[in-house]
């Protein structure tokens, strides 16, 4: 398996301990995400609370640490927000409030931890039978937007095209994975069937597209 190594646009390193759900009808679930210190991870929000298309950093995140941060992919750069005690989540030039920042259904954010944390994030499981989103041209940070293991097998593939990656970070650089129309995921080398690698959980990764368009999610509990 081949990494591509972190480069300055991409910072990030970290991990989650655990992440359990319920997904039952009694519409409750939780997440629970350990993240040590000076560390980065790719964490999804899946779950509803005030919203219904989505977490606000409010919701998702409400207990975090002195500085810990959250990164938006925002096409060309990032948008970032910083946890302040006491205040909650701030943008980046700590002049506005954004604990109402909404992070999507199907969307994920980077997390970073200043000292260590532990977060459970929880609310309300999605009732509601499919989510579509849009895909842009290029890089896109996505996640299942129901609290469900996903497998690259089980990423909607309507708008993919040959050569189009997935990109799972593996604490020092990625593990990439390429789709072939008619045949699947196949790991960097293009020798390994890929279909049945998991993303837990609570994770999210990169999806690079060539010709952008929608990718459509079907609830599957």
């Amino acid at each position: 398996m081949k990494k591509l190594v972190m480069t300055a646009a991409l910072v990030c390193a970290a991990s989650i301990v655990s992440a359990q759900t319920v997904t039952s009808a009694n519409i409750v679930g939780y997440a629970k995400k350990s993240v040590g210190g000076g560390s980065f991870k790719i964490v999804a929000a899946q779950f509803l609370a005030g919203q219904t298309n989505g977490m606000t950093l409010g919701e998702a995140f409400p207990n975090m640490g002195e500085g810990d941060q959250i990164l938006f992919w925002a096409g060309t750069g990032y948008e970032i927000y910083t946890y302040y005690v006491g205040y909650g989540w701030y943008d980046f030039t700590v002049t506005t409030p954004s604990d109402d920042v909404l992070i999507p259904q199907g969307a994920s954010v980077w997390l970073k931890s200043i000292a260590g944390t532990t977060t459970i994030v929880a609310g309300e499981v999605p009732s509601v039978g499919s989510v579509t989103n849009t895909l842009s041209v290029g890089f896109n940070m996505i996640s299942n937007p129901y609290p469900v293991e996903m497998t690259l097998g089980s990423i909607p593939t309507t708008s993919l095209s040959d050569g189009d990656q997935v990109l799972l970070w593996a604490g020092s650089g990625y593990d990439i994975y390429n789709y072939y129309v008619g045949y699947g995921w196949y790991d960097f080398t293009v020798t390994i069937p890929s279909d049945d690698v998991q993303i837990p959980v609570g994770d999210g990764c990169w999806l690079k597209s060539a010709a952008g368009g929608e990718i459509v999610y079907t609830k599957t509990y």
